[in-house]
């Protein structure tokens, strides 16, 4: 008796097309299959890189001097080894867009960065602040007792519609205005908080060139909840740049929304 062997050809293809200058896009196919039990597959083309975002620095330009003391220049003994020698703060220290390390840009109520950024506030205010580092971007408050007062305190997650004096409400009333034309504003998680803390300086801990009308006592809410506690919430107290829990359904706070990210 004669045994018939089968042997089944599988393939799938793959179509990548790469537009050129001219407009076209030619097409390469990529034929992966199995020709044999043995047979090895040929390698797929690498994965494209996942999105990351970068971390601000400290704001720290100073450091301490051996044996007692401090220094303003980050020199001298035993500075190697101390905050202001890492990171932007030593790399990217340039003031002309933001306090050593950071990176500000201001924005208009159109969402446009605008033409003169070296305006203040008085002479040509701006409504958000985006943040070259980590590409966040940050309302800016006011000082006219509109939406964006500086003054106005919400407590967290309280959904009664009939005051405004809580988070869901004026995320909800900053999107529904289109705030610097975008309608995607939301609550910052805890780390995007402090990361733009600036630990240079205190009362406020941030830098006021390009967040002003920050009251110099501000604590402010993040949407992260504590793991120790089914009330509280973390909040940045802005005098020092500290980290903090508190009771969100009672303890009334600032509220600083942010967009892009995650």
């Amino acid at each position: 008796m004669k045994k018939i062997f089968l042997l089944v050809v599988l393939f799938s293809v793959t179509v990548y097309g790469v537009a050129n200058a001219g407009g076209k896009s030619p097409v390469f196919l990529l034929l992966s299959g199995i020709l044999h039990p043995h047979s090895p597959l040929p390698p797929l083309p690498p994965s494209p890189p996942l999105p990351f975002s970068r971390l601000n620095d400290t704001g720290i330009t100073w450091g301490g001097n051996y044996p007692v003391g401090n220094n303003s220049t980050c020199a001298g003994e035993e500075i190697g080894g101390q905050d202001c020698s890492h990171g932007r703060d030593a790399t990217s220290n340039n003031d002309s867009d933001g306090h050593a390390g950071f990176s500000f840009t201001k924005l208009g109520a159109n969402g446009n960065p605008l033409a003169n950024q070296a305006a203040d506030y008085a002479t040509t205010p701006w409504a958000c602040v985006q943040d070259n580092v980590t590409g966040l971007i940050w309302e800016v408050k006011t000082n006219d007792g509109g939406l964006h007062d500086q003054n106005d305190t919400y407590t967290c997650d309280n959904t009664n519609p009939a005051t405004y004096c809580n988070t869901e409400t004026y995320v909800a009333r900053v999107n529904a205005a289109g705030w610097c034309g975008k309608s995607d504003w939301r609550m910052p998680t805890i780390k995007e908080l402090e990361g733009i803390v600036s630990l240079g300086t205190f009362a406020p801990a941030i830098d006021t060139g390009y967040f002003p009308n920050t009251p110099y006592d501000s604590v402010v809410w993040s949407r992260s909840p504590d793991a120790s506690g089914w009330a509280d919430a973390w909040l940045v107290d802005f005098y020092d740049g500290n980290s903090t829990i508190h009771i969100r359904y009672t303890y009334g706070s600032h509220v600083w929304l942010v967009r892009g990210g995650q």
